[in-house]
């Protein structure tokens, strides 16, 4: 098998490893749409001492058993922040309200240590696969 063949091969099975438990909650999971109400900032102490804020958005859905909720998870969001008005899907576990998650690219199926780990993984396998697939050199007798 070809070394590039093994590589996108194994980048796919470890995509794979990342994607099937968000799959597995997406499609067991309930479902709602909900609104962006406000977004709201959180503060934090910077590695330097100082201040620093973030923000995050505050979505008000409605789900079957308990009513109208607020998501309100101060996570970081990927890819561009809603703005006030935007409708996002929010996906809940039915039996744990606490366990909610918004249905966008950077805070459900791939979140930053996602990302890292994903990457870190890839570079793990680009390593074994040339040693697997680099041919050891023939020794030269020198004629004296």
């Amino acid at each position: 098998m070809k070394k590039s063949k093994v590589l996108i091969t194994g980048m796919i099975l470890i995509a794979c490893i990342f994607l099937l438990p968000k799959a597995v909650k997406y499609f067991t999971f309930n479902k709602s749409i909900g609104k962006v109400t406000q977004i709201s900032t959180g503060k934090f102490i910077s590695l330097k001492g100082n201040d620093a804020s973030f923000q995050y958005p505050v979505i008000l859905y409605t789900t079957q058993k308990w009513g109208d909720l607020y998501y309100r998870k101060n996570n970081e969001i990927l890819f561009g922040m809603p703005e006030v008005g935007d409708k996002i899907m929010v996906i809940y576990n039915p039996d744990n309200k606490e366990e909610t998650f918004l249905n966008r690219l950077g805070s459900f199926w791939f979140t930053l240590p996602d990302l890292l780990l994903f990457g870190i993984l890839c570079i793990l396998l680009i390593g074994i696969v040339n040693i697997i697939y680099v041919k050891p050199r023939k020794k030269s007798n020198p004629t004296v």
